[in-house]
């Protein structure tokens, strides 16, 4: 009896141990992981060269990602939505009405977020690392690709001011 009772006293402490290490690894990697995210990669892709062959600039080819509180918002150039972000041992899982909808792993080593997400039949790959990218100036497919230039900002068309469109500015009567 008191064998029997030693035993499963043993098996008791192994597993609140075990517990209690999984409980650990989950905090660690809320710690890792909380903060804004950007990505970096597209099916193994660097961004911009993803971006590039489809005739997009990288604001519209990406999407930023904030992980804080047990919450994730996902920001794109056509909004943003937030979902529960429940954290695991490797990674988090993404719930929408406590129902999953995708994990995102954690690649300590190399410090990145890895997701695959499917879109309209087409399995993509996220890759994603610290940080941010400006998304206020998403180019389209089909606008041309154009890019502003290095440095920033677009410019103005030449002759410096931007004009009203035809039609734009109303002449009042005079009385």
């Amino acid at each position: 009896m008191m064998k029997k009772l030693t035993k499963k006293l043993a098996l008791l402490v192994v597993t609140a141990m075990a517990m209690a290490m999984c409980l650990v690894g989950c905090g660690s990697v809320q710690k890792d992981v909380d903060g804004d995210w950007t990505v970096s990669k597209i099916n193994g892709q660097d961004i911009a060269e993803w971006a590039a062959s489809k005739d997009m600039n990288v604001a519209a080819a990406t999407s930023n990602l904030t992980l804080k509180d047990g919450k994730a918002t996902f920001t794109s150039y056509a909004g943003s939505q937030t979902m529960d972000a429940e954290y695991k041992s490797n990674g988090v899982e993404i719930k929408q009405n406590g129902q999953i909808q995708f994990s995102i792993l954690y690649n300590k080593d190399a410090q990145t977020l890895t997701y695959k997400f499917t879109m309209n039949g087409t399995e993509f790959e996220y890759e994603m690392k610290k940080g941010t990218t400006d998304l206020s100036n998403p180019q389209l497919p089909g606008q041309g690709g154009e890019q502003p230039a290095e440095g920033g900002e677009e410019q103005p068309a030449e002759g410096g001011e931007e004009q009203p469109a035809e039609g734009g500015e109303e002449e009042v009567p005079e009385e």
